[in-house]
């Protein structure tokens, strides 16, 4: 175990010094190295070398891997040629799929669907198939909002440089003489197609899962379920998984009259036709290569330590991939596997009943993937622990062998009589509705936010003082990481208390508006509209998509999630229109709303009634605000100057908010029109502002000369979505910005962008996307 170590670690630091460069983790893992090496210090010269070489080593593939990471094709509209080089997903009028170029070079598409009948010729696409693409390609974008997914860095570990924009009516394919690859990519396909379109979609979605590795089927709601409650590895292809794969076909081989040498070669073949057919997730290349790993010892009966199978894996795999080091699948599937097997001993000499071992390996499980899944998750479930007890016999042991059952014999006999496909199909449908009613008991849902650096080392600092303690044989050991991660936690959560400034956060939301302000020492938080995905052309039941884009769930609640914002004592809605509230029925039930601030007048859109009635069965207390609403909080004043209660058109019955926050004057304007403004500096004509939210994302019908000659702004904040078909921000708005010399912050050019505010003075914080200009 002493090389394992050594070695790994080291191979882990040679990557991440390449591919990342120096940082605070890395400092604090190069020390812990250091430390192990002392403390095993009989043998530290050698130890020493051994830790230097491996770096050297590694850091030499990773920098082999960023010198090839390049690409020779360039943005803009052309003429491309390649094979589809995945499976082909289509979600209702969505299409996405990898391209390898007939230089080699993978390409991301995604393409809108204009027709049903377009969707049904695309469906038939399989991989292999050479196509040419009239299309454009455009680099993938930095991240907009903080706490967003890099999906830029996704691609870029995966070497692809480009997102194809294809013209789909143009397109043209034929099949092709295809490769061992392609052909089992191609079986997968029609495997996967056979099984959606005949089985009931309750069930089709964990069979498609378990048994060839692709989520995308399952229900969107049923999804969310099994990755809050903590049972999202469930639904990833495993060692578990791949162990009753080939415990079946040795026991099918042996019986039908191979010997034990041919059998163990057979099953040797077979892995890594599994590992394409599976997917090929890092799940599934670890559990299949360490099998493999292990069938080869087994047939020239050699011995070897379990730890030592792993680490080769591990290591083979980052030398043949070292961005793997950072995917959160790769890093899950070995931290578990890797303190499974260290701990393997330990809990099959303390406890005897299969029940009690189960407890402890999903103990143990959820101790050393808790501090990984905070860090991307920011939230976790009380009932994690208990579900996973429950759930993994159900999945492993009844509904996975009952699906391989069932997939093997779909090709032989009707779906009508396909007990294993039936059993599933009467099993599942109570199960996950079960699920999904547990994730929405708000009781239970932790939200902790992202940790930050300290906390986030602090967390698997206490498991591993847990597990050493556990492994001691100490009773109620279970107690010290308890109130370890009770601590850590504590930390964790009163980092905002320490926090001196306001900040004010202006989201990018797209085609819409949404601001989050957080007061001094988060005393109150105030959420100043949701943005919301207007959809078109969606009454076709064809172009209805399983997992909707909802920029209420994916950017606000996400961003509140990351801080760890638990409760927003005011939400402020400033009009009825969609892309000002239709993100707000994302946040009811996540996370507290104590007021909801709404523009006096009646309320007259059936979303905005759906709306309203969420909340106050959620015990929001809703109060219709117009001019002449003010309040107080730790020092920051904020006043409702419109509207007056009987304005006729939305946009002029937008609540304008002015406040002042530490000293620094901001006015909301929602989507106040020209004669919205002519009132408004008829009734306060001293009013005057430091930064001014341009009214309806720049539109021309607002922001006029004499509004703003009268407020004389510093800043101007204008939230707009890129390329929008409103053309917004308007470039007479903007040009007028000029002239009086305001600093223009727009979330189509910065992305999101946060304000530190402090006795009268203002800090801008923005996104990757704004440092990448």
């Amino acid at each position: 175990m002493l090389y394992s170590v050594i070695v790994v670690m080291s191979a882990m630091l040679g990557l991440v010094f390449i591919l990342r460069g120096p940082s605070f983790f890395f400092y604090v893992a190069i020390i812990l190295l250091l430390i192990y090496l002392l403390v095993h210090a009989k043998h530290f010269r050698v130890n020493g070398m051994i830790a230097v070489l491996v770096f050297s080593l590694y850091a030499g593939f990773a920098w082999i891997a960023e010198s090839s990471n390049t690409t020779h094709l360039k943005a803009g509209e052309q003429q491309i040629e390649g094979h589809i080089h995945s499976l082909v997903k289509i979600d209702g009028d969505a299409i996405a799929l990898k391209v390898k170029s007939v230089h080699g070079e993978i390409l991301q598409l995604h393409g809108f669907i204009e027709s049903e009948q377009q969707q049904a010729q695309l469906k038939q696409l399989l991989p292999g198939d050479r196509c040419i693409f009239t299309a454009t390609l455009s680099p993938p974008s930095s991240p907009t909002n903080f706490y967003q997914f890099n999906y830029k860095q996704y691609l870029y570990q995966q070497q692809i440089h480009w997102v194809l924009t294809p013209e789909l009516q143009k397109l043209n394919c034929v099949r092709s003489e295809k490769s061992l690859f392609y052909r089992l990519q191609t079986f997968r396909a029609h495997q996967i197609k056979r099984i959606e379109e005949l089985v009931h979609p309750d069930a089709s979605g964990i069979i498609i899962a378990l048994v060839f590795g692709e989520r995308m089927y399952v229900e969107q709601d049923v999804l969310e379920a099994y990755q809050r409650l903590g049972i999202i590895h469930l639904l990833a292809v495993s060692g578990l998984h791949v162990g009753l794969i080939i415990a079946a076909m040795y026991g099918l081989f042996i019986r039908i009259g191979l010997t034990r040498e041919r059998t163990l070669e057979s099953l040797c073949l077979f892995l890594p036709l599994y590992i394409i057919i599976a997917g090929a997730a890092p799940s599934v290349i670890r559990a299949s290569l360490m099998t493999l790993i292990v069938m080869v010892f087994l047939r020239f009966k050699w011995n070897i330590p379990p730890l030592f199978a792993i680490a080769i894996v591990f290591l083979v795999y980052l030398a043949l991939n070292p961005y793997a080091l950072f995917q959160l699948g790769f890093q899950l599937s070995f931290l578990v596997s890797f303190s499974l097997l260290v701990s393997a001993e330990v809990i099959n000499k303390r406890y005897s009943s299969w029940l009690a071992k189960l407890v402890a390996v999903t103990i143990l499980a959820q101790l050393v993937s808790l501090p990984l899944l905070l860090n991307h998750f920011y939230q976790f479930s009380l009932l994690t622990l208990l579900v996973n007890i429950l759930y993994i016999p159900f999945i492993s042991f009844i509904v996975l062998p009952l699906s391989f059952l069932g997939v093997l014999m779909q090709n032989v006999i009707p779906i009508e009589l396909n007990l294993p496909i039936q059993l599933v199909t009467v099993l599942i449908p109570p199960v996950h509705h079960g699920l999904v009613q547990l994730d929405a008991i708000e009781l239970f849902n932790l939200i902790t936010g992202k940790p930050h650096s300290i906390p986030f080392i602090l967390y698997f600092l206490v498991t591993l003082i847990g597990l050493l303690v556990g492994e001691s044989g100490k009773d109620r050991w279970w107690i010290v990481p308890l109130v370890g991660y009770a601590m850590v936690a504590g930390v964790q959560w009163t980092v905002p208390i320490w926090t001196k400034e306001a900040i004010v956060t202006m989201l990018d939301v797209g085609q819409g508006d949404s601001f989050v302000i957080e007061l001094p020492r988060r005393g109150e938080v105030y959420v100043i509209d949701t943005g919301g995905t207007i959809r078109f052309n969606q009454g076709e039941e064809w172009r209805l998509r399983q997992s909707n884009y909802d920029v209420g769930r994916e950017v606000v609640l996400s961003y509140l999630k990351a801080k760890g914002i638990r409760r927003i004592d005011k939400l402020i809605l400033t009009h009825g229109h969609m892309d000002h509230i239709g993100g707000a029925i994302a946040l009811v039930g996540e996370v507290a709303i104590d007021q909801l601030l709404y523009s006096a007048g009646e309320v007259e859109g059936e979303f905005e009634k759906l709306l309203l009635r969420e909340l106050q069965h959620k015990g929001t207390e809703i109060i219709f605000v117009k001019k002449g609403n003010r309040w107080t909080s730790y020092g920051s004043q904020f006043a409702v100057l419109s509207p007056q209660g009987h304005e006729q058109g939305l946009n002029d019955r937008s609540i304008v908010l002015y406040a002042d926050i530490e000293g620094v004057s901001f006015l909301f304007t929602g989507d106040l029109e020209e004669e919205g403004e002519r009132r408004l500096l008829n009734t306060y004509p001293d009013l005057s502002v430091d930064v001014l939210k341009i009214a309806h994302h720049g539109s021309k019908t607002s922001t006029t000369d004499n509004f703003l000659l009268q407020l004389q702004p510093s800043f101007g904040l204008i939230s707009a979505g890129r390329n929008n078909r409103f053309n917004h921000p308007h470039i007479e708005v903007t040009e007028r910005l000029d002239e009086q010399h305001v600093k223009i912050i727009r979330t189509d050019k910065h992305g999101a962008i946060q304000l530190y505010v402090k006795n009268g003075s203002m800090k801008m914080h923005a996104t990757e996307y704004k440092k990448a200009e």
